[in-house]
């Protein structure tokens, strides 16, 4: 009994110090090294996701399984859907994938083995492929699922040719491209546009600031260019003219001054009730900039057509923007009925929110669209790429790794 009170004796002051060095080394919830706030993306398992969007918690996750994805963006992927079933009777094939015209901005890849390789390019359009392949890359590194593996062609070209492709934007006789977030989604740095999340973190720090819909601008914002004559740009210009609804001026009518004393950041966007969005030489990549904002977009009927082009609504309970004629006739009337029924405009505001800013146009809601891209692409398609090819009687590997290509951005150097 002895011995044993001994042993105690020893045993508890040794198992005290014990603990009181790990009091000793835990950090003290109250210590300064601790962080101070939460980052706005914190690692997440998939299984964070209980199948009901919610926009704090989901917005940048960007493991989400398709079947997640599908809860959580049911309204996504029609155009995915549209593209698959056109080709549910005449599959893709190689030969189509060879005969796309590479053409400026043109980039032939595959994904093997859950790997993003770039085969071949053609020209370069500014940062746009860098952008492309940086997301898809992202894309597929996240997936808690394997991809299947595909070969396709690309173009970062406003207007592509109507192939077997993926492109930006399509007119709806372009029934052959397959549409994919445009480039601006990773980053526009030509324009000074960061990343979307970027953009988002702004407007969303000015709405805390205090940008309430009552004390915002009430009339009707543009900028933009003219440098491709645009007709429906300059019509614009023509019937807002002096109007005591409208602030619509060129950036480059009047040279640099101009440009310096006009230009307005997305959060000096957002501090306008009403956003006037034009097509250019295609589509507008400004439009999902908008998108951001708790204003009303005011667009003229659009010819192109986007990834999440289908989840305008023009009418209704659900009405997230305003469509006036595409000539601008009517501009006038439905910004005098708006700026007579605030309500209702701050409803339309907040439904272009809802939607678009804290749903479709998401990090998680681009990630899930890339991999559905690559999962129906890959249905819709005949063959698997071939890894190697054969050159002087050895084989060798097709392609580059995309790490590779963004390092150099190029498909050969010297060494």
């Amino acid at each position: 009994m002895l011995l044993v009170k001994r042993q105690l004796l020893v045993i508890i002051p040794c198992l005290l110090l014990v603990w009181g060095f790990f009091l000793y080394i835990r950090p003290h919830p109250r210590s300064p090294v601790q962080p101070t706030r939460t980052p706005l993306t914190q690692p997440q398992s998939q299984h964070s996701f209980d199948g009901a969007w919610r926009y704090e918690r989901d917005r940048d996750n960007l493991l989400l399984t398709q079947g997640q994805c599908d809860l959580a963006f049911p309204d996504l992927f029609a155009d995915l859907e549209r593209a698959g079933a056109a080709r549910a009777d005449r599959p893709i094939t190689l030969g189509e994938i060879d005969s796309v015209p590479p053409r400026n901005g043109y980039i032939r890849a595959m994904i093997y083995d859950q790997q993003l390789y770039v085969i071949a390019k053609e020209g370069a359009i500014w940062s746009r492929e860098i952008a492309t392949l940086s997301a898809i890359n992202r894309a597929i590194l996240t997936s808690p699922e394997p991809l299947p593996n595909i070969e396709f062609a690309f173009n970062t070209d406003d207007h592509v040719d109507n192939a077997a492709q993926w492109g930006y934007t399509r007119r709806p006789e372009d029934e052959l491209v397959w549409l994919v977030p445009d480039f601006g989604f990773w980053s526009w740095p030509e324009i000074k546009a960061g990343s979307i999340k970027e953009i988002l973190m702004d407007v969303e720090g000015a709405e805390k600031d205090g940008m309430t819909w009552s004390k915002k601008n009430d009339k009707l914002l543009w900028r933009g260019t003219l440098t491709l004559g645009h007709e429906i740009r300059n019509k614009l210009l023509s019937v807002t003219q002096k109007k005591p609804w409208a602030d619509v001026k060129s950036l480059d009518q009047d040279g640099q001054q101009t440009m310096q004393d006009e230009y307005r950041t997305m959060p000096e966007f957002c501090d306008y009730k009403y956003l006037a969005q034009t097509e250019g030489n295609t589509n507008s990549g400004h439009l999902k900039y908008l998108q951001m904002c708790r204003s009303v977009v005011v667009s003229h009927k659009l010819d192109w057509i986007q990834h999440h082009s289908h989840l305008l609504r023009s009418s209704g309970s659900q009405q997230n923007f305003v469509e006036v004629d595409r000539d601008w006739s009517n501009l006038e009337r439905k910004m005098k009925w708006l700026r007579k029924h605030d309500k209702d405009a701050q409803r339309i505001a907040d439904n272009n929110v809802e939607t678009f800013r804290e749903r479709y146009l998401t990090q998680a809601a681009e990630v899930c669209y890339w991999r559905r891209l690559i999962q129906e692409w890959a249905k819709a398609s005949d063959f698997e790429p071939e890894f190697f090819t054969e050159e002087n009687g050895k084989k060798v590997q097709r392609g580059l790794s995309a790490e590779t290509f963004l390092l150099m951005r190029a498909m050969d150097w010297e060494s």
